[in-house]
Order: structure tokens, then sequence, then C-alpha cells
């Protein structure tokens, strides 16, 4: 495989990972704003519901995710993060997200400006 070929094959995959990146952040972006409405909705679930209480409310399909998180990662560090409030985490992964996704398109644009220089 020829340094060509491998950088393509290295841009299209920051590419995607830039894709993924946004797409998560809409998902989280689209969490937040159903964790907004059901708290503006049900007076007795305060502003402070944490990401646990919400997911297994109101996501019940996600929780697995706590799991997977179990398995991946210290089991105190899962259960921090599921003690957070559902208002902040989510915001904070959406720029998070945001930001992944721009490092990824801008060293994916340099790869690409990289190999132009070599051509030229």
């Amino acid at each position: 495989m020829t340094g060509s070929e491998m950088g393509k094959k290295l841009r299209l995959f920051l590419i995607l990972l830039a894709w993924s990146g946004a797409i998560g952040g809409m998902i989280d972006g689209l969490i937040t704003l159903y964790a907004a409405w059901e708290i503006a909705k049900d007076a007795n679930i305060g502003i402070g519901v944490t990401v646990e209480t919400h997911i297994s409310m109101h996501l019940p399909i996600l929780y697995f995710l706590k799991e997977v998180g179990y398995a991946l990662a210290p089991n105190a560090l899962i259960d921090w993060i599921f003690a957070l409030p559902a208002l902040l985490y989510f915001p904070f992964r959406v720029l998070v997200n945001l930001l992944f996704g721009w490092i990824m398109l801008t060293w994916a644009n340099r790869l690409e400006v990289a190999e132009g220089d070599l051509a030229a």
C-alpha cells in the first residue's frame, strides 16, 4: 500500500469519526431537550434529575449503556457519571462531540493538504 493510499484511508477514517461525533452530538442534544421537556412537564421531576434517573425512567432502552460502561471503565467513574445532573451532562457531551468533530475534520483537511503538497 502506497503512502497516498494510506493517507486517503486515514482521511476517510477521520471524516467518519467526525460524522459519528456529529451524530452522537445530535442525539445528546435531543436527549437534553427531552430531559428539559420532562422537567417542565412534571413538577415531581426536579431540575437536578440525574442521568441515572432520566435514562431509567424515560429512556430505558438506553440503560444497557451503564453495563457497557462498567465493562469499559472503573465502576466508580460510571457511578459518578450516572449521578451527574442530566441537564449538565448531556449539553457537555454535545460540546465535546462538536470539538471532537472539528478536530477530526481539521486533521483530515491537513492530511489532504499534505498529500497535495507531496504531489506537486
